[in-house]
């Protein structure tokens, strides 16, 4: 029953984003804020996920029916980037392996808010800054807030931090336009489960 709830939570709170997507949008607000605003707040859906659902299948509901209806629409659409594919389908395999005992639930939430939090934070800083691409700015907010996301999720130490902030970053960096919101995830997922093992 605790699962249905968190289920209900999960869907009402993607429904209100949307929504207020959808406000932004038609207030003019430019679309890359909009699109950043989701990025960021679908991401934050991680900690329902990892501290109030207990199955197995209804951690993976949410994900991969939002990796199937955005690859419906990424299919029907011809004009946005595969990244709404890319994203769910990582938060997806991220809690396969958490579930499979690969990766732990701190390495889980702070891949995911990486992505979340550290892109989203560094697009919209290149964006008010002016840059059209990815940037030197922008990669420097992604490995501030990379930094505190890992350091806060997993209380691992400034230099371990400081090591799988840089790489996601890199990643984020080298990354062609949409493959970052699945190489991200994983690589800082990984990274951080790797480091805390050591």
């Amino acid at each position: 029953m605790n699962d249905i709830l968190w289920l209900l939570v999960s869907f009402l709170y993607i429904l209100v984003v949307l929504l207020a997507a959808c406000c932004m949008g038609r207030s003019g607000v430019q679309a890359i804020f909009v699109r950043k605003t989701v990025h960021i707040l679908v991401s934050l859906w991680i900690f329902i996920m990892a501290y109030g659902m207990e199955s197995p299948a209804a951690r993976l509901i949410g994900p991969v029916l939002f990796t199937v209806l955005n690859l419906a629409f990424y299919i029907h659409s011809g004009n946005i980037s595969a990244g709404i594919v890319f994203f769910p389908l990582s938060i997806t395999v991220l809690i396969f392996l958490m579930i499979e005992g690969i990766l732990s639930v701190q390495a889980v939430v702070a891949g995911t808010l990486v992505m979340g939090l550290g892109d989203g934070a560094a697009a919209i800083a290149g964006t008010l800054l002016g840059k059209t691409r990815k940037s030197i700015e922008g990669s420097a907010v992604m490995f501030i807030v990379a930094f505190n996301v890992i350091l806060a999720c997993t209380g691992i130490g400034v230099i371990r931090a400081s090591v799988s902030a840089l790489a996601a970053t890199v990643v984020e960096r080298i990354s062609p336009s949409a493959l970052d919101n699945l190489a991200v995830p994983l690589l800082a997922a990984g990274a951080v489960e790797v480091l805390c093992a050591l």
